[in-house]
């Protein structure tokens, strides 16, 4: 039987996580949080076999989630499932530690297969990323966003300006000093070639990385 621990913040999604699960006879839900900081409390304990997150919840969320799920939890396996498109976030979350990422858009049956192969040890993304990622090796072309030349530790920050955090309340956030935080900023507002928070804003938007 696989064990399954629910995160996300809109309970309609958790609602249908959890039926669609209870209608697959080898899995189960062994526990649900509305944000990421319940979920470190819960899981160490909780010997789930497999985590399915949402990337965007209140508090902890993101690959930041990923990286202490992985120390507190490392007998579970992650599997993201986002509202962004994958080819966004994807490679992100596989090097933080995830076993696997879907989109809300599949279908049950498929969102099912992937539970079962990150339970199973095996890594999940789809045929689509999995043919991109082999393509941008052999060409060394890569990823060509623009914020995919930050650092983990500047995407995290950009992200946070970009949704209205102050640079105080990120260094709080992240146990870093304003000075610290504000390095970051200037480093990543030049790759973005961003002057404002305003510019950080309309970029993630276009990027639907909000």
């Amino acid at each position: 039987m696989i064990s399954v621990y629910i995160a996300d913040d809109h309970s309609i999604v958790r609602e249908g996580m959890r039926a669609l699960i209870a209608s697959a006879k080898d899995m189960n839900v062994v526990g649900e949080a509305v944000n990421g900081d319940q979920a470190l409390k819960e899981l160490p304990g909780l010997n789930a076999g497999v985590f399915l997150m949402d990337m965007s919840m209140p508090g902890c969320s993101g690959l930041e989630l990923i990286e202490k799920v992985r120390r507190r939890a490392p007998e579970t396996s992650i599997l993201v499932l986002s509202m962004h498109r994958e080819d966004l976030y994807a490679t992100r979350t596989i090097r933080a530690g995830a076993q696997g990422f879907i989109t809300k858009t599949q279908p049950p049956g498929e969102i099912l297969d992937a539970l079962r192969k990150v339970a199973a040890g095996q890594l999940y993304i789809t045929t689509e990323l999995a043919k991109k990622l082999a393509m941008d090796s052999l060409t060394g072309r890569g990823d060509e966003h623009p914020h995919a030349r930050m650092t983990k530790r500047e995407y995290e920050i950009f992200l946070d300006l970009a949704r209205g955090v102050t640079v105080g309340d990120i260094a709080n956030k992240l146990n870093l000093s304003s000075k610290t935080v504000s390095t970051h900023k200037a480093r990543l507002m030049e790759k973005l070639n961003a002057t404002s928070i305003s510019d950080l804003v309309r970029y993630a938007l276009s990027q639907d990385l909000l």
